[in-house]
């Protein structure tokens, strides 16, 4: 006797299983994959924040403060670097305004070109050593139209590490501020009158040629108008021509300033030509005689000789 037996649930009556539409959709996506719906509902709750790569507050600091520490390594040491390079261009002016002043002899029968004229003493016109170069177009230079106006800028007589400024006072002491301002160098040659301002002292005084190579002319009190020759004053090879300083040094030691590497050096320039950078406090008295790095007098037997 044939039964009947009730298919199972699921399955048709010839025995093929049939599916619902809900078990239909299941087994689709366990074959295929998350549809794009269910895809895109998983990304917008499980994919990371973009805020969350960001620094934290902690972080930031921490950045800041070794960005701080590094600064303040470096700020040094370009500082250094750059004060370097303005002792350097210093120099390098004095190197020039040294060649220029050799030509000049050469053109004036090897006399040296005269720390200043002054009228007072019987010149023509006023005029100091940087003017009488520029007249004479052996330098050229940036002029100023007044005595207050210090004239700023790329030329030789402007020392780099110089004070911005015309002096006021007369120095009193190797570091004070007034000898590294300029001393505007007057000209009178013409009616246009004018100076340059210089940031350079001269070896000379105003009336003593017998102890250092430049003076006035003419010279106070003989009113003597013959300086000394190159040929002389070049035989002493470590004697300075020009110098970090303020005008005619005329026997002060006040005038060579400390204006190089936080204001403990000074640049010379001697009549071989070469220049060196000093310690300010460590060069001689412009009074001494004796031989050595730095020579500023004439010797007792030069001296004897006079002036040519």
């Amino acid at each position: 006797m044939n039964s009947f037996i009730p298919p199972p649930v699921g399955s048709s009556p010839d025995g093929r299983t049939l599916t619902s539409p809900g078990a239909a959709s299941r087994l689709r996506h366990r074959r295929l994959g998350p549809s794009f719906d269910s895809y895109n509902s998983f990304s917008l709750f499980n994919e990371p924040k973009l805020f969350n790569n960001a620094f934290t507050l902690i972080e930031l600091l921490v950045v800041i403060a070794i960005i701080s520490v590094l600064a303040a390594m470096l700020l040094p040491v370009l500082a250094l670097a750059k004060e370097k390079a303005r002792s350097i261009s210093c120099i390098n002016n004095l190197k020039q305004i040294g060649t220029a002043m050799t030509i000049y002899a050469d053109d004036h029968t090897g006399f040296l070109v005269p720390a200043e004229y002054d009228v007072g003493n019987g010149a023509p016109y006023r005029a100091g050593w940087p003017t009488l170069l520029y007249n004479d177009k052996y330098l050229p230079a940036e002029t100023a139209p007044t005595f207050y106006a210090a004239k700023l800028g790329n030329y030789v007589f402007h020392c780099p590490s110089g004070l911005p400024s015309v002096y006021r006072f007369n120095p009193t002491s190797r570091d004070d501020p007034e000898g590294a301002k300029a001393w505007p160098s007057p000209s009178e040659k013409t009616r246009h009158t004018f100076h340059i301002d210089c940031w350079y002292g001269i070896n000379g005084s105003t009336a003593r040629p017998d102890d250092w190579p430049f003076t006035r002319i003419p010279m106070d009190g003989t009113r003597s108008t013959v300086g000394n020759k190159l040929s002389k004053a070049a035989s002493f090879a470590r004697m300075p021509v020009i110098f970090d300083g303020f005008w005619i040094h005329n026997g002060k030691d006040e005038r060579i300033n400390a204006r190089h590497s936080k204001n403990t050096r000074s640049n010379v320039l001697f009549f071989d030509n070469s220049a060196a950078s000093f310690d300010t406090f460590r060069i001689p008295g412009v009074h001494s005689r004796k031989p050595g790095d730095i020579q500023w007098r004439f010797p007792l037997s030069a001296a004897s000789q006079g002036t040519p």
